[in-house]
């Protein structure tokens, strides 16, 4: 009986943890190279130019042009199965074009998360504000955008400080 009750639990475990799958397709996952250094990327644009790589960012803004959508981000890593880190690297933002439709820029505002496929395709000259910056530039072959992670409230009963004399809890 007791063998029959850790074959069930084992068993259970096995099949919560095959149901992970990655938000990109598994293909595109396969192939990408993950995380790419893009100061590696902007010193030597040529010899990446082609390459399918899968990372995430924080958007910063999202432009419509009449090549197709523009997004701009700031670089997170992503894990394995294309979840983001916690801290994106400090001063490394992106380019990544989207040619297959809109992305509408109320849905894919500032702030949001997204991990996405792209092809590197040069090294783009800009400006970050005031200050000229050099993009890595991407042709997005699949993006996928993170939901807004609700907010969670916690109720803390009372007492909210060590009891002193006068606090009388059987009132």
């Amino acid at each position: 009986m007791r063998t029959a009750g850790w074959c069930l639990v084992l068993l259970s475990g096995l099949i919560l943890c095959s149901c992970v799958t990655p938000v990109l397709q598994r293909s595109v996952m396969e192939r990408g190279e993950r995380n790419p250094d893009l100061a590696e990327l902007l010193a030597n644009p040529s010899r990446h130019i082609g390459q399918l790589f899968v990372f995430g960012g924080i958007i910063a803004s999202t432009t419509v042009t009449r090549e197709g959508s523009l997004v701009e981000a700031v670089y997170v890593p992503i894990d394995r199965y294309g979840d983001l880190g916690n801290a994106p690297t400090p001063s490394r933002r992106f380019l990544a074009l989207y040619r297959e439709g809109v992305l509408d820029p109320v849905i894919y505002s500032p702030g949001k998360r997204v991990t996405l496929a792209g092809t590197f395709m040069e090294a783009r000259p800009g400006k970050l504000g005031e200050m000229e910056y050099t993009f890595p530039f991407f042709q997005v072959t699949e993006i996928y955008l993170w939901p807004k992670e609700p907010t969670v409230y916690y109720y803390v009963p009372p007492p909210y400080y060590p009891p002193y004399p006068w606090y009388r809890p059987w009132y």
